[in-house]
């Protein structure tokens, strides 16, 4: 990933403080830090619980993580700006503490909140405001910056190496497992929606979403013959000004969704039932499923460009 695109990420990230008069961002949703200092963690199965993975301070305009070892730090990160992993919160706070300018913050932002932090605050930053901050970061996030196209294009072509795996599987191996080990010889193993492949007859419907330097990528269809087919009317309807109205009257099925991407799940999410009041703008970028058939869309000014072409 590029020190540019950090950095781009990085004055969206303080931008977005100043203007919501936040002094302190307090993160703990993987995307959100990835997002804002560009580190990645370990995956894992299970569910993660709320941590302050990541701190932005917006007087000394640092950034500050959760972590032991300095792998995916970029300049002007370096490693005094972590701080070390604990399941003791009495250490953690102590940490915390010692951010510069945490303590004098009149307005902390956090993305999520546990009871236990909010106790911990209290002493490291005892006339500070705790406020919600995940509206903000869905706002920074929602545009999305040229470098960030280019990631999010790369990993819809690391999907499509999965997909060819699965169409290529020799008989008696299983698609899905062919497609995850092509991945995995890619260096590909964190998954988003994951892998599905399923034999109908001659047709094989594939579905492949993955993570790829932190950015998600995915495609999906029905493949007779090797060969892709399925409707593309929602996706031609992706363009500036869409509504929940256009969108579900180009869908071919009862079955599609209509949702943000970027490093991961994100807004809008506009599907059968939800997202009713939304309206598609340019800079967006978007998975379009419709039945079987996912493609990866982003919305400009002249209309949907796919990202998730075959190569």
């Amino acid at each position: 990933m590029s020190a540019d695109l950090l950095l781009a990420r990085r004055e969206r990230v303080l931008d977005a403080m100043d203007s919501a008069g936040i002094d302190v961002l307090v993160l703990g949703r993987q995307d959100n830090a990835g997002y804002a200092c560009g580190m990645r963690r370990l995956w894992t199965a299970g569910t993660r619980p709320f941590g302050a993975g990541c701190i932005v301070v917006g007087a000394t305009r640092r950034i500050h993580a959760l972590s032991s070892w300095d792998a995916g730090i970029e300049s002007p990160m370096t490693f005094d700006d972590l701080y070390p992993i604990t399941w003791n919160p009495r250490i953690m706070a102590a940490s915390m503490a010692g951010v510069d300018g945490l303590a004098r913050a009149g307005r902390i932002g956090v993305d999520e909140l546990t009871p236990s932090f909010r106790r911990a605050a209290a002493n490291f930053a005892p006339r500070s405001e705790i406020a919600p901050a995940d509206d903000l970061m869905a706002r920074v996030r929602r545009h999305k910056l040229p470098g960030e196209i280019e990631a999010i294009a790369s990993g819809c072509a690391a999907a499509w190496v999965g997909v060819e795996a699965a169409l290529g599987a020799a008989g008696g191996t299983d698609p899905a497992v062919a497609a995850i080990r092509a991945l995995a010889g890619v260096g590909v193993t964190v998954p988003s929606s994951g892998v599905r492949a399923e034999q109908r007859g001659a047709e094989l419907a594939v579905d492949v979403g993955v993570i790829c330097d932190l950015y998600e990528g995915g495609v999906g269809g029905v493949f007779a013959g090797g060969r892709r087919a399925g409707p593309t009317a929602l996706v031609d309807a992706c363009r500036p000004g869409a509504s929940f109205d256009d969108l579900s009257a180009a869908a071919a099925t009862g079955d599609w969704l209509v949702r943000g991407l970027g490093m991961g799940f994100e807004r809008p999410v506009i599907g059968p039932g939800v997202g009713t009041g939304e309206r598609l703008e340019a800079g967006m970028v978007l998975s379009v499923t419709d039945g079987h058939h996912r493609d990866v869309v982003h919305v400009t000014a002249d209309g949907p460009a796919v990202l998730s072409q075959r190569p």
